[in-house]
This record gives structure tokens, sequence and C-alpha cells, in this order.
């Protein structure tokens, strides 16, 4: 279990605050919490794009994913939480757009021990694509 990240702030006199410095305190304590680990990345080559997202805290629950619409990703999971009569639940959902079709046949996905799942789409080949005519 990741420990619990609190943020307390210095005492700041009423009279001298105001509501741009508790704003700037509120986007720093953003800024210490947030981090670029945890954060999903989208790349890609001339042929196939890659996802990796940290799932570390979904591991136990499962983590589930499907290719939508030939250009859509949806990973989702969700974990509940429970000491006698408490319970905390947490949801993942991520969607990624693909800028062009993929093919759902290649979809192929890696979740390392520590919780980082990688999954990587084929693009559908252009010959693969159907146009049709228009009369």
């Amino acid at each position: 279990m990741a420990p619990i990240q609190m943020y307390v702030p210095s005492p700041v006199q009423e009279h001298s605050s105001s509501a741009s410095d508790r704003i700037g305190t509120f986007r720093s304590f953003e800024e210490r919490n947030s981090q670029q680990n945890h954060r999903p990345t989208f790349s890609e080559d001339d042929q196939c794009y890659k996802i990796v997202v940290d799932v570390e805290a979904f591991m136990e629950s499962g983590v589930r994913f499907d290719v939508v619409n030939e250009n859509e990703l949806i990973i989702e999971s969700c974990t509940e939480n429970g000491e006698g009569n408490s319970v905390s639940r947490k949801g993942l959902y991520r969607r990624f757009l693909f800028p062009s079709l993929v093919s759902v046949d290649t979809v192929r996905s890696v979740l390392s021990c520590d919780g980082i799942l990688t999954i990587t789409v084929a693009k559908k080949a252009t010959s693969d694509i159907n146009t049709g005519d228009i009369s």
C-alpha cells in the first residue's frame, strides 16, 4: 500500500492572504503531488501505437482493456478496500483515440511486476482499409 502524502501549508495570516496567493499555494501543492510516472504515455512509430500506464494500485483487482471501433482503446479497473464498516473505492478509466485505424488482432499487452502496463497496437495497413466508391 502506497503511503498517504499530506500537505500542511505554513500558517498564513488572513489579512495578508489574497485569493491569488491561495490559488498559488494550491497549484504548488498539486505540482508536488502529481508524479510524471503516474500519467499515461502515448507514442507511435510507422507500424504501431504504444501506450504505457501505471496500474500498480489496480493489480489485485485486475485491469481490463478493449479496442472499440478500430480506433479507440479503453482501459478500466476498480478496486475496493475496506476495514470494519468503512469501504473505499478507487476507479481507473482511461480512453485513448488513435489518429488512424488499428488492427485489433495485433493487440499485445505486458504487465510488469511493478504495475506498469504496456499496450502495443499495430496500425492498420492502408491496403486493409475498405474504401468505397461514391456514386
